[in-house]
């Protein structure tokens, strides 16, 4: 199983981060937890290391003043080189801060995979938690232009609205998923695929998201909506806003049910102009994993999509729901 390493923030992932954390420092390496939690998470930029599956398995953090600092992997992941891309990523991040120079406490059993990295020991040897740690720098490379000028750090939310920077995020629990999605919904221009076995009333029947959804076929005439569901039971026995709105703009929005012998599997997906997408990877769990722009992932979402659309049919059930 692939796995990704993205940036996050700690108000948004804090419970994954702090999953691993306690794992690997306060249960393995019996930090105390005062030491652990020291207050200044707030200010620093983390990273996960997520699974497609939205499992979090590695992190670290990047301060303020330049100092990498918990550094974690889960031991079954150790050995396949995961430490070492996350630390990659802090470093390219710290370069993109604009910063010259980082540095960290590297615990003494670790100084020999920093130094690979093009760390230097700095000082004496000490004891942090009880553990002996050795401060260790990295001196990073200044950017110059091609006329020899400092070029000034790349930012990334200066990228084009258009063309936003591969990021995969995570997002868990039923709001941030909801929350999630509107986002993921102001980004399609011309076709919007929903795989939902259920067609989650949480997600899709709240009225931000059908009026998002709205705006969007409404927006052209060649917009292109496709839902795709396996079972109306729900959807009929409670009503649907979505499901209502395709029946009014039926030129724009068709919903089809799997055919009978067709597997969907137990992810749900919405994918939209082979450019982004949000995944949840289990459909009876509000774990979310969205990319903005990633077209390769959404290229492949699309095709599996076209793949059980081309089989799909009309559901005659809906064609009874009470408007």
């Amino acid at each position: 199983m692939h796995v990704h390493v993205v940036p996050v923030s700690w108000e948004t992932h804090r419970d994954a981060l702090r999953r691993v954390r306690e794992r690997v420092f306060i249960d393995e390496q019996h930090v105390p937890r005062e030491i652990e939690w020291d207050g200044r998470d707030d200010d620093a930029t983390h990273f996960l290391a997520l699974t497609d599956a939205g499992e979090a398995v590695g992190c670290a953090r990047l301060l303020p003043n330049g100092q990498i600092g918990r550094m974690a992997v889960l031991p079954d992941r150790r050995g396949t080189g995961l430490g070492r891309r996350i630390l990659d990523e802090v470093i390219e991040e710290a370069k993109r801060q604009g910063f010259t120079r980082v540095h960290l406490h590297a615990q003494t059993q670790a100084i020999g995979f920093y130094r690979k990295a093009g760390f230097l020991p700095e000082g004496a040897e000490f004891l942090e938690a009880g553990i002996p740690h050795q401060s260790m720098t990295l001196e990073l490379p200044i950017p110059f232009q091609r006329d020899g000028r400092i070029a000034r750090p790349a930012v990334r939310e200066q990228a084009a609205p258009d063309h936003p920077p591969a990021r995969l995020e995570l997002y868990r629990g039923e709001t941030d998923c909801l929350l999630a999605l509107l986002r993921c919904l102001e980004a399609p221009r011309r076709r919007l695929a929903i795989l939902s076995q259920l067609l989650d009333h949480t997600l899709f029947d709240p009225e931000p998201v059908v009026e998002a959804v709205s705006r969007f076929a409404r927006s052209s005439p060649s917009i292109d909506v496709r839902v795709l569901i396996s079972d109306s039971s729900a959807i009929v026995s409670r009503g649907h806003r979505l499901v209502e709105l395709a029946r009014r703009l039926d030129s724009r929005i068709t919903v089809l049910r799997t055919a009978p012998d067709a597997d969907p599997g137990t992810e749900s997906f919405v994918t939209w102009d082979d450019a982004g997408y949000l995944r949840l990877p289990d459909y009876q769990e509000y774990a979310a994993l969205v990319n903005l722009h990633d077209p390769v992932q959404a290229r492949r979402l699309r095709e599996r999509f076209d793949g059980l659309w081309a089989h799909g049919t009309p559901d005659p059930e809906l064609r009874v729901l009470k408007l």
